[in-house]
């Protein structure tokens, strides 16, 4: 693939859409009522502590990936080893998000059209987004998060005159073990899950600060999806929250305005579905750098569609249903922590002893 270069500005954005994605699809920290704003600000700020080892691997190894700086770190045997593992995740994940969506749309919009059709559909904009290039897909994501913050603050202005902040209460009435298991979820889903951008390391100027990137990144999408999280829960209040599979779409269903305009339920329909094509077509870009890596070769449309056939397959069959899907929640939050932190702490401790190694050697 050849070296092409996004802004930093491009890499915020893509990491607030990536935050933004199925995350807020399906709900956050529902099981903690008021108390939730605590676990969405921790889960952050853990991430944001682990988002300074993601960004510190990027400044000892400016303009390379996550794939080349495990291969310079660790050799190519133990290098390729990496690759298959973050190749494997990536793929995983963009099956994962990829039955999220197509459940959603299949639920409530095209409840007859069989679910493989809307998968086939969705994969067909993702494939295209990275046959296109990281700089192509760069400036769609610039579209996309004005469209998505618009939506946002539109449906925020429709809310007031629904809120009641007594819905906000009661707070701290939670014990700290379920609190901190919210917690986890959240940090784990969605906020460690920006490894992946490590991967796309090598399309970040090396001017560009991967600090501010990711911090950048991280602190906007969070102020996203807190405030998206409390118009929820002050329109649609705790109980009815809980029970709702997709709560954003179900609090701006019974907005109007001025009894005439309704369905504005629409405008969130295509925020989800913007940010589920970003976080997908993210994924994708993950696997297909990786491939490259591993096999030696160049990107094109036959290795695209062959991983999007795999991502394809893997999001139909793993789970046999709607609720089985939920439940996985549960499995992944332990799961994934071995590709979000374990093998990003061990190549920065590596990258860490290669680099201290290689500035005394130059001193010598």
């Amino acid at each position: 693939m050849q070296n092409d270069r996004i802004s930093m500005h491009q890499a915020i954005c893509m990491i607030i859409l990536f935050l933004f994605g199925s995350s807020v699809l399906l709900g956050m920290g529902i099981g903690t009522g008021g108390n939730t704003w605590i676990a969405v600000m921790t889960a952050a700020i853990l991430g944001g502590i682990l988002a300074l080892i993601y960004a510190r691997l990027i400044r000892l190894f400016p303009e390379q990936n996550f794939y080349d700086i495990a291969q310079l770190v660790f050799g190519k045997l133990i290098g390729k080893i990496i690759t298959v593992l973050m190749m494997w995740y990536a793929i995983h994940l963009a099956s994962l998000v990829l039955r999220n969506f197509s459940e959603f749309i299949n639920i409530v919009t095209l409840e007859e059209t069989p679910q493989i059709v809307i998968m086939i559909a969705i994969l067909g904009v993702t494939g295209y987004m990275v046959v296109s290039g990281i700089e192509t897909f760069a400036r769609w994501v610039m579209f996309a998060i004005i469209f998505v913050v618009m939506v946002f603050l539109f449906t925020v202005v429709l809310s007031i005159k629904d809120v009641e902040i007594s819905r906000l209460l009661p707070m701290l009435t939670y014990d700290l073990s379920t609190i901190g298991s919210t917690t986890l979820k959240l940090f784990i889903f969605p906020f460690a899950e920006t490894v992946l951008f490590l991967t796309l390391a090598d399309s970040i100027k090396k001017k560009d600060n991967p600090y501010k990137i990711y911090l950048y990144g991280i602190f906007l999408g969070t102020l996203l999806l807190a405030g998206t999280f409390l118009r929820n829960l002050i329109i649609l209040g705790h109980p009815m929250l809980e029970k709702s599979y997709f709560p954003a779409y179900m609090a701006t269903r019974i907005l109007n305005i001025a009894e005439i305009f309704s369905r504005i339920e629409v405008t969130i329909f295509y925020n989800f579905l913007l940010a589920g094509i970003t976080k997908i077509s993210i994924c994708l870009f993950a696997s297909i750098k990786g491939a490259e890596k591993l096999f030696n070769t160049s990107k094109n449309w036959k290795m695209v569609c062959f991983i999007s056939l795999i991502v394809l397959l893997l999001s139909r069959f793993q789970f046999k249903n709607f609720f089985e899907m939920l439940s996985f929640i549960d499995i992944y939050q332990y799961y994934a922590v071995f590709f979000q932190i374990i093998i990003p702490l061990f190549v920065w401790i590596g990258a860490e002893i290669k680099f201290y190694k290689n500035n005394r050697a130059s001193i010598q």
